[in-house]
């Protein structure tokens, strides 16, 4: 008996001792709310000055500049998922070339189900897992 009493305390200050011994805790996953300025749109690195900019709120809304013309939406978020509502932009028109690249944006932000943030830089992936949106975040 006095055998079992001691197998059981050896067992309880085992396992209490496991508990209380922290490994190295993982950092915390990055937050998606903030502000993005966009990098690259399908791979292929936007116009120098083009302020292509995505803002997540904690609120569940989406705001920011498609190159041109501001966009407003909502969106959700559950892990690494993410479903954005349709979009709303103004209508201005800009050059060519940033008509061009906001088109892309807009049909690639459409697209995304899926994110990914790593050292401060947001990567948005299609249902496919081809990436659409790479933007690094900024204060602003």
């Amino acid at each position: 008996m006095k055998g079992i009493r001691q197998l059981l305390l050896l067992l309880t200050v085992s396992t209490i001792l496991s508990a209380c011994n922290s490994s190295p805790s993982l950092p915390p996953p990055e937050r998606l709310a903030g502000s993005w300025m966009v990098s690259a749109i399908q791979d292929k690195p936007v116009i120098a000055n083009s302020k292509a900019k995505l803002v997540f709120s904690e609120e569940n809304k989406l705001s920011g500049s498609a190159s041109c013309n501001n966009i407003s939406t909502s969106y959700s978020s559950h892990n690494s998922t993410l479903k954005i509502a349709p979009i709303a932009t103004t209508r201005k028109m800009c050059a060519p070339a940033l008509m061009k690249q906001e088109a892309i944006f807009l049909q690639s932000l459409s697209k995304v189900k899926r994110f990914q943030v790593n050292n401060g830089e947001l990567s948005m992936f299609d249902q496919q897992g081809m990436l659409q949106l790479k933007a690094k975040r900024t204060e602003h």
